[in-house]
């Protein structure tokens, strides 16, 4: 009887259970620690991002920093011309007009300057500072020392304002300061004399008749103080100071701003 042939079917090798459990634990890890790391990943990037947005914030709030810096330097560099010319007009013993007349200016453009309400051109300035004896250099230069403000103002220390030639005296009590606002005038009145006609310049002035006779002309009104009379003016106004009497006349006056 011939042999039935074996059977097809192949005997299969017996199974590694714990072989195979280790395999899926790894294939577990695996997938968990790809997920973890993504997730690592992904918080890093926001991380990341969130730095950016803070340092792109951080740049802004510089940016602004050193532009309000500049601003700040700017202005501060106006207030100083301002001020300086200011110092050395007044160390000089230069009235506003005897200034404007000598560097070729109007007397509003030098109240403007001082008062930096505008800001000088560079061949303007160096006019006024060929008046002032000063230059470019010097007056910009880190040596630049403002005086030291006084207390008390001798009579030495007084400020003659008009020409030599004239004969009315206007001596500026000016103690250095540069932030004063008040300005304050010994004037003296030689007999039958005058200011210049028709002075006008900004703010307000209130002054004593401490000796003599004293005509204010304002427009086309005048009026006439005796001594112990005090005035209050616009100095706006076009005015002028006359002496009518053959002995002398003497006022104290203040006015605001600053500036003759």
């Amino acid at each position: 009887m011939p042999a039935h042939p074996k059977s097809s079917s192949t005997t299969k090798d017996p199974v590694d259970i714990d072989s195979a459990n280790t395999d899926i634990d790894k294939s577990v890890d695996s997938e968990i620690g790809n997920s973890i790391d993504a997730d690592v990943t992904s918080d890093k990037d926001i991380d990341i991002e969130e730095d950016d947005d803070i340092s792109s914030d951080d740049e802004d709030e510089l940016t602004d920093s050193e532009t309000d810096t500049s601003s700040d330097t700017d202005e501060s560099i106006e207030e100083d011309i301002g001020k300086k010319i200011n110092q050395l007009r007044l160390a000089k013993g230069y009235s506003q007009r005897k200034l404007a007349k000598l560097s070729g200016l109007t007397n509003t453009s030098i109240s403007s300057i001082e008062r930096n309400k505008v800001s000088p051109a560079v061949n303007t300035l160096k006019a006024i500072l060929e008046v002032l004896g000063s230059d470019l250099t010097t007056f910009f230069s880190d040596e630049w020392k403002e005086p030291k403000a006084r207390v008390i103002v001798t009579p030495k220390d007084l400020l003659e304002l008009s020409e030599p030639s004239s004969r009315v005296s206007l001596k500026q009590v000016y103690n250095c300061s540069a932030t004063r606002n008040l300005g304050f005038l010994i004037e003296t009145y030689q007999p039958n004399s005058s200011t210049e006609e028709r002075i006008a310049h900004e703010g307000e002035e209130i002054g004593t008749v401490i000796e003599g006779k004293i005509i204010i002309r304002i427009n086309e009104t005048t009026y006439l103080l005796n001594e112990g009379d005090s005035y209050v003016i616009d100095t706006n106004q076009p005015h002028t100071f006359i002496n009518p009497t053959d002995g002398v006349s003497r006022i104290v006056s203040a006015h605001t701003p600053m500036t003759y």
